[in-house]
């Protein structure tokens, strides 16, 4: 599995992350996980980064409406805000992911889940967060 690959799976965990409760939640990771074809190494990597990722979701979630001027995160598409999440994590928390890739990723995942606007959105958003 490639690193586009696994980046996908984490979005799609955080997309879902939006629509249940904390234990509810952690079965359908658990569903997910087990519907894919995925190493011991990737699973791994893969609930690891969604351990580190969930606990700063507050902390994300404020640098996204600070940068999204006029838009509450209630108003932001979920598919975008879970793309948005996992890049200012990444550009933002993980050290191993540059910048660049985290945003070319987010914008990649953008143009594959979002609507038309999604990719200039996602850009111009984390263009602010990670130039502040």
């Amino acid at each position: 599995m490639t690193r586009h690959e696994i980046r996908e799976c984490i979005f799609c965990l955080l997309f879902q992350n939006d629509f249940y409760e904390a234990a509810e939640f952690g079965e359908q990771r658990d569903n997910f996980i087990e519907q894919k074809s995925l190493s011991a190494k990737e699973k791994k990597e893969i609930l690891e980064k969604m351990d580190k990722l969930l606990p700063l979701l507050p902390e994300i979630n404020s640098k996204i409406e600070q940068s999204s001027k006029g838009w509450k995160l209630d108003r932001i598409a979920k598919a975008e805000l879970a793309i948005l999440r996992l890049a200012v994590y990444e550009a933002v928390y993980d050290d191993s992911v540059p910048v660049g890739v985290a945003v070319n990723e987010a914008v990649e995942l953008a143009k594959a889940y979002g609507d038309d606007n999604a990719p200039a959105f996602v850009n111009g958003i984390l263009g602010k967060i990670v130039n502040e």
